[in-house]
């Protein structure tokens, strides 16, 4: 039985591979996607027809959106559903609810990095194996997820899941330092800086790192572009513990390695320890806190 393959970080795309004839799948029409989407993102991948027309169509009246539903649902039965497809329709509509038929094999790379980056959160590992299979989950982050949707309920899930993008690619920085694999460790930070350009402290890992290697001129230009970056996205400048490395990295005074205690250490040693620091990602977490009461707001009237 073919497996169907759902890519939605960057562009939306669906795919058939296994015992079947595989291949591509009738490209569908953005509101298909969508529907499909949200689906598969619902609690249980079940969701009320009528939350799903208040979703997609919020400006159709009742028969309107019950209409452009049953069209919807037929554009992807006819995507997905082929003759040589066995298991079932993907989407059995029953009644009030949509639900995804569990007898259908399916890969979405949303669970895939979603469960990646859960991993990621008890710790960066130091196990070669551990980054190599956490990698190809990041490598699945292709861009935002439904790159072509503007859409409030859109939005919601997209930062959610740049936000677990950027707990992966952390991690993954983070191990490959630990690991003393500085080419590694700099490509995962870049990345993680090419989704995030104000994480902080992506931009102290390349400091150290540049200083690490010999190129001091090149971890003073990382700091430049930190307080460059900070001040154009979020109006604020550098936390104490990156300019307190950067202080450091100037005076040139050996070492800038990553102490096991963290970066709060580090900026204690660079200072002098003549200060308490706060945490090194207070005023990021700042934001995702209230990031992420935004998206419960958003998840709550969608049934989340």
């Amino acid at each position: 039985m073919n497996e169907l393959r759902v890519t939605m970080l960057g562009p939306f795309d669906l795919s058939a591979h296994g015992g079947g004839a595989g291949g591509s799948v009738e490209p569908l029409v953005r509101k298909a996607q969508y529907l499909l989407a949200l689906v598969l993102l619902a609690p249980g991948r079940t969701l009320r027809r009528d939350l799903a027309a208040a979703t997609l169509w919020p400006e159709a009246g009742p028969d309107t959106s019950r209409r452009a539903i049953r069209q919807a649902l037929w554009r992807l039965h006819q995507a997905t559903d082929g003759p040589e497809r066995a298991g079932g329709r993907l989407l059995v509509a029953d009644g009030d609810v949509i639900h995804v038929n569990p007898d259908r094999p399916l890969w979405i790379d949303t669970v895939t990095l979603t469960r990646a980056a859960r991993e990621a959160e008890t710790g960066a590992p130091a196990d070669e194996r551990v980054l190599r299979r956490l990698a190809r989950a990041a490598e699945l982050y292709r861009g935002p997820f439904l790159e072509s949707c503007h859409d409030e309920w859109c939005l919601a899930y997209r930062a959610r899941l740049e936000d677990r993008c950027l707990t992966l690619l952390d991690a993954l920085s983070h191990g490959y330092e630990r690991l003393g694999d500085g080419a590694a460790a700099t490509a995962w930070a870049h990345r993680l800086l090419d989704v995030e350009p104000a994480h902080e402290r992506s931009h102290r890992r390349l400091m150290r790192l540049y200083y690490d290697g010999g190129d001091r001129t090149r971890a003073l230009r990382q700091l430049a572009e930190c307080r460059l970056v900070l001040r154009r996205e979020l109006d604020v400048t550098p936390s104490a513990q990156t300019e307190a490395l950067g202080a450091a990295i100037r005076a040139d005074r050996g070492s800038v390695t990553r102490p096991p205690d963290g970066d709060r250490v580090l900026a204690e040693r660079a200072l002098g320890g003549t200060e308490p620091l706060a945490g090194p990602l207070e005023g990021f977490r700042s934001e995702l806190a209230a990031l992420r009461a935004s998206i419960e707001a958003i998840g709550a009237r969608l049934g989340r």
